[in-house]
């Protein structure tokens, strides 16, 4: 089974407004993906992937001033990237430069479908880039608290505040609403469960389909799946196609 998640973010640059119409259009028929921002200027564009993660970047390259090659050589960490180019002779130019795919314009949405369908691929076996942790600002203490992902068991929404609950045992809330945090968590680590939060799918430790249940480790509360969110839990939980013995 493919390791599922939440969607891929994915951030769309093209200098021309109605393109990225189009392909913001078109994207936004893909459910896995959620389309976290747009811009038709690469510095911008930069600016906002250098403080926000990002999964894919789809570019185009010719642009005035810092072209699309040059912005994929300057990001780090670097996201997954599709360039589009008018200009055949600029294909060599993006897979030097180490781009997953490049295509032609026009756009043949066919062949978009693939490129993506590959980097939806590459990201569930490799996870995907990026920091390993986010700042929140703690609503109770007035700090900002750093959440590193890994000591994050669950994140559950409370109307427009979320709670984190942590490995030692504390709690963390802060203003936003789970629908905008599923864009900055990391899809390979944490999936949605239930409407009402997310969970990091390393920290379950016991699980039944039948029953729509699970543990995480060191709880003794059993939480239940949404039917809705049941088969990409079990696809996540799941991430090969080993026998259960």
């Amino acid at each position: 089974m493919d390791q599922p998640s939440a969607r891929l973010r994915v951030f769309l640059l093209d200098d021309d407004p109605v393109m990225l119409r189009v392909l913001y259009t078109y994207l936004q028929t893909d459910s896995r993906l959620i389309v976290v921002g747009t811009e038709t200027d690469s510095i911008r564009a930069l600016h906002y992937m250098r403080n926000n993660p990002v999964d894919l970047l789809i570019s185009d390259i010719v642009m005035e001033g810092f072209d699309g090659i040059s912005l994929i050589r300057t990001i780090d960490p670097r996201p997954a990237v599709i360039l589009v180019t008018a200009y055949g002779e600029r294909a060599m130019d993006a897979f030097s430069a180490e781009a997953d795919d490049c295509i032609p314009k026009p756009v043949d949405y066919v062949r978009l479908a693939e490129a993506i369908n590959r980097v939806i691929k590459k990201v569930n076996q490799y996870g995907v880039s990026g920091s390993d942790f986010i700042f929140v600002k703690d609503v109770k203490e007035g700090f900002d608290a750093k959440i590193i992902f890994s000591e994050v068991g669950l994140v559950k929404s409370d109307k427009n505040y979320v709670c984190f609950h942590l490995s030692d045992k504390r709690k963390i809330r802060a203003r936003t609403t789970l629908r905008e945090l599923l864009s900055i968590l990391p899809c390979n680590i944490f999936i949605q469960a239930h409407r009402s939060y997310v969970v990091n799918i390393h920290k379950v430790m016991k699980f039944s389909r039948a029953m729509k249940q699970f543990y995480l480790l060191d709880d003794d509360t059993p939480l239940p799946i949404g039917a809705e969110y049941l088969d990409d839990f079990v696809n996540a939980y799941y991430p090969s196609e080993k026998s259960i013995i």
